[in-house]
């Protein structure tokens, strides 16, 4: 029997025994809820380009997607190939101090135009001398600045010809064949700095911890990238003060907050010590095979493929669920395999998005954040800025101890987040429990205050979860509902932990705040103790950095056989003593903490490694060529198929009409999207309208201005009202002062604001 035949038998024979169900209905009875995502399994490889392009070609098992260079076909690109786009990096510049021609800011910002006219007239380089991107989800706040043309800026044709120095193998890459180049006497270096790179820079979450609100934003991207340039003290001071203006809200409105994102990127770029030239885009190719391709494709504007969205809409067009799915790597797997401060590189990042489910996942085509596995309680009007009273049964981990603590009376927070956390067992088959939520919490005030005493502190931990202990206060397990789900004959319970955690210096907006500190583990409590342990026992390290700085071994789960042998041998020693951390004692019986390693100890003994998560997939074997991935449909898992659909193929918005008609600005509105015919898809275009549907769904328009005065300061910003007509009138400020202003407009069709089309018209104020 072939393959493909096989599979199709195992399909038709896994529908059968879900329409089954655990509680044995009538077998003409299918159940509506399908637990997990498509494929039934997910098979990522280690593939060189010229081995991506025979893959592609195997018609027996072939490849669907692929991350890394284009794959190096011998003769024409099959038809069904398809690629699609994202940032791959910044490329960016950097001054010789030593340079003699470019010891003053003038010189070096004039250099920035004759440097980027340098740049490879290549299809995936594109010339662009500012921060932020078409590719970042605020460049509309921007759009005036960073579209000012290169011809535009100062001419350097009186200027004698730059000298290079680039990275190995960078200069054929970035510059053009003329450019000169020089590994001793230069004036430039450019390197290339990816999106993944920036997001260590700044300590962001990828893992275990939630990454800040604005981790894709172009401007807090740019203050990672460039502020160590800055040499002048008084503009270091400035960047730094805006900065925190930003990340604390303090700014009243929309149009003080652009201001301020602005004023950060004329800081940070003032000098042209560091300077951005350009960007590279990343194309990634799928089979769009009408039997072997797949559809549901969904790219994040700065991540591509390796989006845990990607994984979780992606399916096979031949099964109408279940599937086997390939997908090649171009990087091998270096990083270790621990969700703390591990899976830093690309192989990683999609292993953990495959195996493991966040509390919010990134929206792949702007900067906001989709609830996942815990969602935000609304909280009505929203209240005035005042403090409000901390419930003293509420637990307040302790700094350096992690101690879990009653807050006590008197005591009080600026604000509070109410979360309902979506609760399923873990693949140990332990259940989620109030402590598996609150231990993060305990972890990084433990690992996260540097304390050389105690020996317990990791600069990477400390860095992730910084905005977390800075503005955490407390948190209080509300109650457990239970609900019961009855599909015909077949009854399953969903468990839902509804959790308040109280926050100093929240943002201005709801969603902002509740990505600081939501009370959520993608892995039970027990095993991240037992990480704890190995580091406290000198086994490992978390971090990359602390293993090279104490000569340990970088902590990984999965593997490392003499790291798992020894992290085994923990774990019998605390099934025998009924270990729980220090911080857990008062929530977590010795009991209960028995059987708790008891069951870790039969699931390492059973799979050979140690990546418990309550996620979508689990892990099931894994070798220097290939990592394979099994679904889990488990009924009480509480997302199921098709959760993420709508963020596969947005729409794009078309402006087909800007005009001002009085003291008003009116837009007329088209919108392009992806309409199935049989097993592919294909582009219309038509008038925005209320009863305009993507599929079953009407598109959401979201219209967003601004309004810049001759001065080059933003004097209004804000949305549109919808007229009777279907037109969009901008609301403007009644009382906006007298004068000639540019007025720059979006609009982001179902939240797209990736590469928008931007409206530009001059408006007189009378």
């Amino acid at each position: 029997m072939s393959r493909r035949k096989s599979r199709l038998y195992t399909n038709l024979l896994v529908a059968a025994l879900v329409c089954v169900g655990p509680e044995a209905p009538r077998a003409d009875h299918a159940i509506t809820f399908f637990p997990s995502f498509y494929p039934q399994e997910i098979r990522i490889e280690q593939l060189a380009p010229d081995a991506a392009a025979r893959e592609f070609a195997n018609k027996a098992d072939p490849l669907h997607a692929y991350l890394g260079s284009a794959p190096r076909f011998p003769g024409h690109r099959p038809d069904n190939l398809k690629s699609a786009d994202s940032l791959k990096s910044l490329i960016v510049a950097g001054v010789n101090s030593r340079s003699p021609r470019l010891a003053d800011r003038e010189a070096r910002c004039r250099a920035t135009a004759q440097a980027a006219r340098a740049l490879a007239k290549r299809s995936d380089l594109v010339a662009h001398v500012y921060p932020v991107t078409p590719y970042h989800a605020d460049y509309l706040h921007h759009a005036d600045l960073a579209s000012l043309p290169t011809a535009e800026r100062p001419r350097p044709d009186a200027d004698p010809p730059l000298t290079f120095r680039a990275p190995s193998g960078a200069p054929e890459i970035l510059l053009n064949e003329d450019a000169r180049v020089s590994a001793t006497d230069w004036d430039l270096e450019l390197f290339e700095v990816s999106p993944e790179s920036l997001m260590r820079m700044a300590g962001s979450g990828l893992n275990a911890w939630p990454a800040p609100p604005w981790a894709k934003e172009g401007w807090f991207q740019a203050y990672h990238l460039l502020r160590p340039s800055l040499t002048e003290a008084e503009q270091r001071e400035r960047a730094d003060a805006i900065f925190h203006r930003l990340i604390n809200g303090v700014f009243k409105d929309l149009t003080e907050r652009i201001n301020l994102e602005r004023d950060l990127l004329e800081a940070l770029i003032r000098d042209c010590e560091r300077t951005v030239l350009g960007y590279r885009l990343r194309s990634e190719f799928y089979s769009d095979d009408f039997s072997n391709g797949i559809e549901n494709i969904v790219v994040d504007a700065q991540f591509g493929f390796n989006s845990p969205v990607f994984v979780r809409a992606v399916k096979l067009k031949d099964f109408l669920w279940n599937g086997w799915l390939r997908i090649g790597t171009e990087q091998r797997p270096v990083a270790a395999w621990n969700p703390l401060a591990g899976f830093t590189d690309t192989a990683g990042r999609l292993v953990w998005g495959t195996v493991a489910d966040d509390a919010f996942l990134s929206i792949p085509y702007n900067s906001r954040w989709v609830a996942n596995r815990t969602q935000i309680v609304a909280a009505g009007e929203t209240a005035a800025r005042r403090s409000l009273p901390i419930p003293p049964d509420a637990l307040v981990p302790q700094p350096r101890s992690g101690r879990l603590e009653p807050a006590g009376s008197g005591r009080g927070a600026m604000g509070k987040v109410t979360y309902r956390v979506l609760a399923s067992p873990y693949q140990d088959e332990t259940a989620m429990e109030a402590a598996d939520l609150l231990y993060p919490f305990a972890l990084a005030f433990r690992w996260g205050a540097e304390d050389d005493r105690a020996g317990r502190f990791d600069p990477a931990i400390a860095a992730a979860t910084r905005l977390m202990r800075e503005r955490l206060r407390g948190a209080k397990i509300v109650k457990v509902e239970e609900t019961k789900l009855r599909d015909g004959e077949v009854t399953f319970t969903h468990r839902t932990v509804i959790v308040d955690v109280y926050l100093d210096d929240l943002a201005h907006d709801e969603q902002e705040s509740a990505l600081f500190a939501p009370p959520w583990s993608a892995m039970p409590w027990h095993v991240l103790a037992l990480m704890e342990a190995a580091v406290e026992r000198g086994i490992a390290a978390f971090s990359e950095g602390e293993a090279k700085r104490r000569g340990l071994p970088w902590l990984d789960l999965v593997r490392d056989p003499a790291q798992l042998e020894k992290l085994r041998g923990l774990i019998r020693e605390f099934a025998q003593s009924g270990y729980r951390p220090p911080a857990l004692e008062a929530l977590v019986s010795a009991e209960t903490a028995t059987a708790r390693w008891q069951r870790l100890d039969k699931f390492v003994a059973a799979t050979g490694h140690l990546l418990v998560t309550n996620g979508p997939y689990k892990l099931k074997s894994w070798s220097a060529s290939a990592i394979v991935f099994d679904v889990v449909r488990e009924f009480t898992y509480p997302v199921g198929l098709g959760t993420f659909d709508l963020h596969a193929h947005p729409p794009r918005a078309r402006i087909t009409a800007l005009e001002q008609a009085g003291d008003r600005v009116l837009l007329g509105i088209d919108v392009e999207f992806a309409v199935k015919a049989q097993r592919s898809r294909r582009l219309v275009r038509v008038p925005l309208r209320r009863d305009t549907l993507r599929g079953t769904a009407p598109i959401q328009p979201m219209l967003r201005y601004m309004a810049v005065g001759a001065d080059g300061r933003i004097a209004a910003a804000g949305g549109a009202t919808r007229l009777p007509d279907e037109r969009f009138a901008l609301a403007l400020p009644p009382k906006l002062a007298a004068g000639t202003y540019t007025i720059y407009a979006a609009m982001f069709a179902d939240g797209n604001a990736i590469s928008p089309e931007i409206g530009r018209l001059s408006y007189k104020s009378h």
